[in-house]
């Protein structure tokens, strides 16, 4: 480089140090095309268009910086850092393992190569990467909660328990806080997986931590609690549907059945095409002893999908439980027939055909589909009472009374199969709120 051009390469150094990198552009780009294989005026120049953004336009100085001095550690690393911001994960760890390799005191470099690692879904090596820049650098929070957050991914909750606790309570951010609570719950300890989940709340009362907060209550059959915190979410997120979900599971989760199904009916009515609000609402009405205005729903939700075996379950349910016609038994029955060419293990199906044959007072044709569903669910009280009355009508008192004995001997076991299926709302909940933590 001419003395001159030295001169003004240094000048331009000086503008950028001064914090006036507009002034130093047009001489960095002058140089850059009068001296293409020089790295410092490259890299100088792509350093001005990355810390605007542009990264797109930094790339290629970037870039011939690194050509142009192989050996600088530097150089690789501010191209990974590039490669990163533009998503290219695997173009940002072939820079970044160079630039660490060259200089492996950078923690800066390290975390950023565990960023990448993460994008690639590379959890062991990122872990690797964000260890490695904790030791360098043990007062930075981040990176110790991006290291959590790795071996949490690989599955050793244990050690990202440890990881965490070395993140002071005062220095904790809401998503510190609340990964600690998806590492307690993993590790079995229940309590203070819901402290932290509080203490995130409390911190920012994002939508996010609200809900990861009632998933983790419904977990755990809290339903006032899980209630009050879904409500105090929806009346700050109003738009937020998984809020208004856990609402409505809370309700269902303490016997509050027409309360929840107003609850998901109303969801339903946003999105009527949404199998979860429809399956929910199918659930709750099926608690009930009698039909509700929202759930008449489901009759049009099942017509709309006639592939959905659930659906036409459902709402075959609903037309049973309403008064209801001739033509409305025929339509029922139509709905379970079809119910039961897709899923002939569905018990329930056939025991809602054998109370369409029993109002018909088709006895025999009732016993069959009763017994259909208690061989497909031995444990099904119901199905045996009702299997009792046909044998009544058929005049058969041995098998009446033994079909009774059974509906005595399961109707403690059919209590718990309803808190089997309390416990089977949350299923979709907690997955949820799993995701919104990756």
């Amino acid at each position: 480089m001419r003395q001159s051009d030295s001169e003004a390469f240094h000048q331009a150094i000086g503008e950028i140090d001064a914090g006036h990198p507009e002034q130093a552009e047009p001489e960095l780009r002058e140089l850059a095309a009068k001296y293409p294989a020089n790295d410092q005026v490259n890299e100088a120049l792509g350093l001005i268009y990355a810390e605007k953004g542009e990264m797109v336009q930094a790339l290629p100085y970037l870039d011939r910086a690194c050509k142009d001095a192989p050996q600088s550690a530097l150089d690789h690393a501010n191209l990974g850092t590039t490669w990163l911001k533009l998503s290219r994960p695997r173009d940002a760890v072939r820079e970044l393992r160079l630039g660490a390799a060259l200089d492996a005191q950078n923690a800066g470099t390290l975390s950023n190569l565990g960023q990448a690692y993460m994008l690639l879904g590379d959890a062991a090596n990122a872990a690797h990467a964000f260890a490695q820049a904790a030791r360098l650098d043990p007062q930075n929070f981040d990176l110790l909660y991006n290291w959590a957050v790795a071996l949490n991914q690989m599955g050793q909750a244990d050690r990202a328990a440890k990881v965490l606790d070395r993140i002071p309570d005062t220095e904790k951010s809401d998503q510190a806080e609340s990964l600690a609570g998806d590492v307690e719950e993993k590790l079995g300890h229940f309590l203070p997986a819901e402290q932290h989940y509080e203490k995130a709340a409390k911190k920012n009362a994002s939508e996010a931590n609200l809900f990861a907060l009632c998933v983790e209550l419904l977990r755990h059959w809290t339903w006032d609690q899980a209630a009050k915190t879904a409500a105090y979410g929806m009346a700050k997120y109003p738009q937020s549907a998984r809020l208004k979900m856990a609402y409505g599971v809370s309700l269902y989760g303490s016997k509050q059945f027409s309360a929840a199904a107003q609850a998901f009916g109303n969801l339903l009515s946003t999105d009527p095409d949404n199998n979860d609000y429809a399956e929910m609402l199918g659930r709750t009405c099926a608690e009930l002893q009698a039909g509700t205005g929202n759930c008449s729903a489901l009759v049009s939700f099942a017509s709309r999908h006639p592939d959905n075996p659930s659906a036409g379950l459902y709402a075959a349910r609903e037309i049973l439980e309403q008064p209801h016609s001739t033509s409305d038994l025929t339509h029922a029955e139509q709905l379970l027939a079809s119910v039961t060419r897709m899923k002939p293990t569905l018990a329930e199906a056939w025991y809602e055909l054998g109370l369409i044959d029993a109002e018909r007072m088709q006895w025999r044709e009732s016993a069959r589909m009763f017994a259909k569903a208690t061989a497909l669910r031995p444990a099904y009280a119901s199905a045996h009472y009702q299997l009792a009355q046909a044998y009544a009508h058929l005049g058969r008192p041995e098998l009446r009374k033994k079909e009774l004995a059974l509906f005595q001997a399961c109707s403690q076991k059919e209590q718990d199969e309803v808190n089997a299926r309390v416990r089977a709302m949350t299923v979709f909940l907690s997955a949820g709120a799993a995701a919104a933590h990756e």
